[in-house]
């Protein structure tokens, strides 16, 4: 079985004007929403294989409170995530190393709340910033995820923890 966490970045500030959109770093809700989600993560899980994250700023600082919390083998910033598709997201999932059970995924929308609607029997309308979806994949292989072997753990929101 392989088990995929993936995290929407923590909400992030527009207050500098003159940042990119990649430099753009989190705001205050942002700084409290973290840790509040990888504590909710962390009671259930103390130890995964892979860290995959967007290399934006947002995202940087967002893995940053799992981290802190939840003990990783493997962590890799990857500018591929930023912004990517969630054809893109699959097709690097696909790819990870047989050696990983476990992996997250902190990137952005809209590609990650289309990827988990194209992967579960969900609709979801928004991952929210912060949101956390848990998905466990019934095969033994990550080029053989899918909807028909995947099942959605979990799904919360911070605001469900406040």
């Amino acid at each position: 079985m392989k088990k995929l966490i993936i995290i929407r970045h923590s909400k992030s500030s527009w207050k500098d004007m003159s940042l990119t959109d990649f430099q753009r770093p989190l705001n205050s809700r942002g700084k409290s929403d973290g840790p509040l989600m990888a504590n909710h993560l962390s009671v259930k899980i103390n130890k995964i294989d892979y860290l995959h994250s967007s290399s934006s700023v947002r995202t940087f600082e967002t893995s940053k409170f799992f981290i802190n919390q939840i003990k990783f083998d493997k962590i890799e910033y990857d500018d591929a995530l930023y912004h990517s598709s969630s054809r893109s997201i699959l097709n690097m999932i696909k790819n990870y190393s047989e050696e990983y059970q476990s992996a997250v995924i902190i990137a952005h929308n809209p590609g990650l709340t289309n990827f988990i609607n194209e992967l579960t029997n969900i609709s979801l309308d928004n991952l929210p910033t912060t949101g956390v979806a848990e998905i466990n994949f019934n095969c033994d292989n990550w080029k053989n995820i899918s909807i028909e072997n995947s099942t959605l753990i979990d799904l919360k929101f911070p605001k469900q923890l406040k």
